[in-house]
């Protein structure tokens, strides 16, 4: 009889009962606590697991230990989630297990004692719900809530106005109910500018009993309160993300966080802990829709399927329900009585005195806040550095406004767009550096604050909003970019670069991307290289510079450089970048970058610096959250031949711990485990429900799912996924729904599973939605039935599809041309879709324009490539037109071509 256990319990052999190895804590916070338990933990494994007897025995044989425990205590010590309540307890268990483990006893004990003491001071991160429920302007201040627009008697009506329930508190309180009865949650409020999304998280949260504490990070920055701090939330906390565009967007260190995050909403230990965030639909789209790169991979699984919308105006009920208040508030009732389209909340922000500012500011006043607008649009953070504002102003202003500018003219500015209004604050705000008081920081050098930035302004986010609407297909002047290299926060290099270089303003790309790459940017060090070599290829100082300069702290800076300075043949400057030694960089609890950097040091022969990154064991620091990470490091593995790493990864069994809510990239995990032979893992990780929790609203997650199920010839999954897909796959987008879903079932044979889809299909039309029409138009056609196609037709969808999305214009022009349907085609063409659909999806629009090529539509397509260079599509302008030798060296913001410049144009 084998003695190993089996399911915790003790086995005999030959009649002698092993003792019960002592369970492992699970302690989540605080970190300390959750150190000296695994160091208690270790040693007790490493010194042969012994019995509670066998340690209670050595603790009352030695009478010079600091503590004597009993047999419970003991136990406790090394199994119980809690803090020891003795320290001298705590070091006497240290010191008698490090005897059997061998292990220096001095060493453990202080070990023991330090983290001992810093368990005992945790207090975790935030401050406690009441202080902010007792200070209104705690509130306004610290959780960035709108003031509202001045009663006239602040102390008699406060300073928040009386707040009236929606349709979304309701779906809010479910989660705040959720968190309370112990379940980690997330609510992510989605919604325009001032439409209230902030104070229903206010009030959602201040209903949380006591005990529950509020952390909003801010300082020094967003990302880095974060990155610092996130380990010391405790239970009961809630996590504040206003503006969560701010903490997963920008590079490099979105994606991070994003996962961080979903770590701990999914870890038990830590719980229960409750996530709240705010953003504009605009960059909700952005955040959660998936590109070539997936670079929003981790965002994206943190913020599906927890959106609460928030409208932008009131219902009927909700003026209701206002008016019902009895008018204890009057600024509800002026708001409800003059708000434009019942849009109270944007009243109440003070949205009309704000814009009624904007349009009646003088010139260079209307340049500086163009300005302003411009730099968030185009990727700066929210506070804009003065100077590069100021600098920026004049090219905007024609040579007749600037002669009859004053030379005061940006104090009369500054005075104008900062003076409150009504009792709100102006279009720019200064920005007040907020860091604790009275608190000795570590030493840092003076003046790193604002650098050369200068003071510091944020922008009115109402007006931040409009901008990037009203000004989309506008390229601010040369002297925007020129400030911008000179001025911009040096995080906001590489995205300022992208901009331009989008935009064909090659020189100013270059500066602000060669000004990035000393900066910790991610992909700016390889654009550097291509761009570059594009204009002069002979010149490789650029990628010299690169390999010279790129940061080895970013995750996946040096991966992406190496790879492209290999394929332009660039192998001297390859060797400067190794020779710095990106493998003994590389962050190990990372798996994309560990896997991604050793393909590039495998590919580019460095197999001594591939061997020195797999002797650093990343294996078994690497995080098994991310299914789609971890399944590229097993692939990296298999490539490298690194057959103990790939033992040592399997042996932490990822598809135990890995999440599971995005079926694509389970898939490819699934597929990995499968290839390395660790087929029970695999089968494992499908038990484990990834059907179950795939988000079937998304047809294309199911399609990947099943594809990668019936590769792996796990026949019961696939058949038990399909019929589930049939009843419950989402139809309000038929064309990738019934499309997608129709082929599977198709090949699959699941005949009667077809048949259901079709018929639950033909009465669910909603005729305005070009996706429904378009979709579901397709495989009318295909399945042969032509008379329901007919049918459609007939309710001429030409004249009420919306023109938003240029893709589905495409598909949906490219139906009616394959059902002979010409007069819809150009009824369709007659309402000019060039000029109004979206064109931030470079392939969409380029398919949109081979379309209207197909369809002989010459003045559409005119009008949407004359669109193109203002929406950062500058590459497809120049296919489009035939103009990229025109436009060798890029373009000017007038769209006059840009004279030749090389690299020692630049500063």
């Amino acid at each position: 009889m084998s003695g190993d256990m089996a399911d915790g319990q003790a086995v005999v052999r030959a009649g002698v009962r092993r003792p019960r190895v002592l369970a492992r804590a699970a302690v989540g916070w605080p970190p300390a606590l959750r150190e000296l338990k695994e160091l208690l933990y270790q040693v007790y494994l490493e010194g042969g697991a012994p019995s509670l007897d066998t340690i209670t025995a050595a603790v009352a044989d030695d009478d010079e230990l600091p503590g004597a425990p009993g047999r419970d205590v003991i136990r406790r010590a090394i199994s119980d989630p809690g803090v020891p309540p003795d320290q001298a307890d705590a070091v006497a268990v240290a010191r008698v297990l490090a005897r059997r483990a061998r292990w220096d006893e001095d060493d453990l004990s202080a070990r023991v004692r330090a983290l001992w003491v810093q368990a005992r001071m945790a207090a975790g991160v935030g401050r406690p719900i009441g202080d902010f429920i007792r200070d209104d302007r705690l509130v306004l201040q610290d959780l960035e809530i709108h003031p509202a627009v001045d009663s006239g008697d602040p102390h008699r009506f406060g300073v928040l106005p009386r707040y009236v329930p929606r349709a979304h508190d309701t779906q809010l309180a479910a989660v705040v109910d959720a968190a309370v009865a112990g379940r980690s949650s997330i609510a992510v409020l989605v919604g325009g500018s001032s439409t209230g999304k902030t104070r229903a998280l206010w009030e959602a949260v201040r209903t949380l009993p006591d005990g529950w504490t509020l952390w909003h990070p801010f300082s020094p920055t967003r990302q880095d309160a974060v990155l610092d701090q996130l380990a010391d939330v405790a239970p009961k906390t809630v996590v504040w993300l206003n503006e969560a565009q701010f903490y997963l967007s920008p590079a490099p260190y979105g994606e991070q966080i994003a996962a961080r995050l979903r770590s701990l909403l999914h870890d038990s230990s830590r719980g229960p802990v409750l996530v709240v965030a705010t953003l504009w639909p605009e960059l909700w789209d952005i955040l959660t829709t998936r590109t070539p790169d997936d670079e929003n991979a981790q965002a994206r699984a943190l913020l599906e399927g927890h959106r609460i919308k928030v409208p932008d105006v009131f219902t009927a009920g909700d003026l209701r329900a206002l008016y019902g208040t009895g008018g204890a508030d009057p600024r509800l009732v002026e708001a409800a009585e003059h708000a434009q389209g019942a849009q109270v909340t944007q009243y109440l922000a003070g949205v009309p005195v704000l814009l009624d500012r904007y349009a009646n500011a003088p010139p260079a006043t209307r340049a500086l806040i163009d300005a302003a607008m411009d730099a968030r649009r185009l990727g700066a953070g929210p506070r804009i550095p003065l100077n590069w504002l100021a600098e920026a102003a004049p090219g905007y202003l024609t040579d007749t406004q600037w002669d009859a500018t004053g030379d005061n003219w940006l104090e009369q500015a500054l005075d104008y767009v900062c003076a409150p209004c009504k009792g709100i604050p102006g279009i720019l705000t200064p920005h007040k550096i907020r860091r604790p008081r009275n608190y000795r920081a570590p030493t840092r050098p003076m003046g790193d604050d604002h650098g050369s930035q200068g003071r510091l302004y944020l922008l009115a986010d109402y007006l931040d909003q409009r901008g990037r609407q009203q000004r989309a297909e506008t390229i601010p002047p040369v002297d925007f970019w020129t400030a911008a290299a000179h001025h911009a926060h040096p995080t906001d290099f590489e995205t300022l670069g992208d901009a331009a270089w989008g935009r064909g303003l090659y020189r100013d790309a270059t500066q602000l991307h060669k000004n990035a790459v000393r900066h910790r940017a991610s992909s700016a060090p390889s654009d550097l290289v291509k761009h570059l070599r594009q204009i002069h290829p002979a010149d490789l100082r650029p990628a010299q510079w690169a390999a010279t300069h790129v940061s080895l702290d970013n995750r996946h800076a040096a991966s992406q450089l190496l790879y492209t300075l290999r394929k332009a043949g660039a192998w001297e400057q390859a060797g400067v970048l190794l020779a710095r030694d990106p493998a003994a960089h590389v962050s190990l609890d990372d798996p994309f970058s560990v896997g991604t950097l050793l393909t590039e040091l495998l590919e580019a022969g460095a197999r001594e610096q591939a061997g020195a990154l797999l002797a650093r064991d990343p294996a078994a620091h690497v995080s098994l959250d991310d299914p789609l990470s971890v399944s590229l490091l097993f692939k990296a593995l298999r490539e490298a031949g690194a057959r103990e790493q790939t033992a040592a990864l399997l042996g932490r069994d990822p598809g135990a711990h890995t999440f599971v809510d995005n079926p694509i990239s389970v898939g490819m995990l699934f597929t990995e485990l499968r290839e390395a032979g660790a087929r029970e893992q695999a089968d494992a990780l499908f038990a484990r429900g990834p059907g179950a929790h795939t988000h079937f609203g998304n047809p294309l997650w199911v399609a990947a799912l099943t594809e990668e199920v019936r590769q792996a010839g796990a026949n019961e999954d696939l058949f038990a996924l399909l019929a589930r897909t049939a009843t419950r796959v989402s139809i309000d987008n038929p064309f990738l729904s019934v499309s997608v879903q129709l082929k599977e079932l198709q090949e699959a044979g699941a005949h009667e599973q077809v048949a259901a889809l079709l018929a639950r299909t033909a009465a669910q039309v909603p005729i305005a939605n070009a996706r429904v029409v378009t979709g579901l138009l397709k495989e009318l056609r295909e399945a042969g039935a032509h008379e329901q196609a007919a049918a459609l037709l007939a309710r001429n969808p030409a004249a009420q599809v919306q023109f938003d999305n240029p893709w589905l214009v495409t598909e949906l022009l490219k139906e009616m041309r394959e059902a002979g349907a010409h007069e819809q085609a150009a009824y369709l063409l007659a309402r000019n879709p060039a000029a109004q659909v979206r064109i931030d999806d470079s392939a969409a629009v380029n398919g949109l324009l081979m379309e209207l090529g197909e369809a002989s539509a010459h003045e559409q397509a005119a009008v949407l490539t004359a669109r193109l260079p203002a929406a950062g599509h500058f590459d497809l302008f120049t296919e489009a037109s035939d103009s990229s030798e025109l436009f060798q060296f890029g373009r000017e913001p007038d769209g006059c071509a840009s004279p030749p410049w090389t690299w020692d144009d630049l500063h």
